[in-house]
């Protein structure tokens, strides 16, 4: 087997490729090591966040607004709900649809989720210039399909909106 060909532009997008999966493989395993005294995982993590954001949501449109792909949005709903986290109610907006909304001890802990996300973020802005976040993100929201795409412009609008 032969190296690939280092001046190659398959050497170039692989090894972006592999640059993003390293970066991300190492955020998420650090982000886990936080949250693993909290009894979450990332993806569980992320749900209440999300949740703390924009609750009440059906499970619908907390599926819309996840990224973390872990778990079917109605499986973590329901982990949820079973650890006593987020409770699930009718809409008053619409008597057949279902909402769910965080309990104290969930809202508590994603209080707790966002200490530690601040944290990484403030680990990143360290060692990255915001020029550099701004650019790497422009780059790489053009890989994402249209359901992650949609999940990032919702929870993150650009200032532009």
């Amino acid at each position: 087997m032969t190296a690939p060909d280092p001046s190659g532009e398959r050497h170039d997008v692989a090894r972006f490729r592999h640059v993003v999966l390293a970066a991300q493989r190492l955020g998420n395993r650090v982000l886990a090591e936080e949250l693993r005294p909290l009894g979450l995982t990332p993806a569980w993590a992320e749900a209440l966040t999300v949740l703390a954001a924009f609750e009440p949501l059906t499970i619908r449109e907390l599926g819309r607004l996840l990224v973390c792909e872990a778990d079917h949005p109605s499986r973590l709903a329901a982990r949820l709900e079973r650890d006593g986290l987020v409770a699930r109610r009718r809409s008053t907006a619409d008597r057949r649809a279902v909402e769910l909304a965080l309990t104290t001890s969930g809202r508590d802990l994603a209080r707790r989720v966002t200490a530690i996300e601040d944290g990484l973020d403030r680990a990143i802005r360290r060692r990255v210039a915001d020029a550099d976040i701004e650019a790497v993100t422009a780059t790489l929201l053009h890989l994402l399909d249209d359901r992650a795409r949609d999940a990032i412009d919702h929870r993150y609008p650009s200032p532009s909106s």
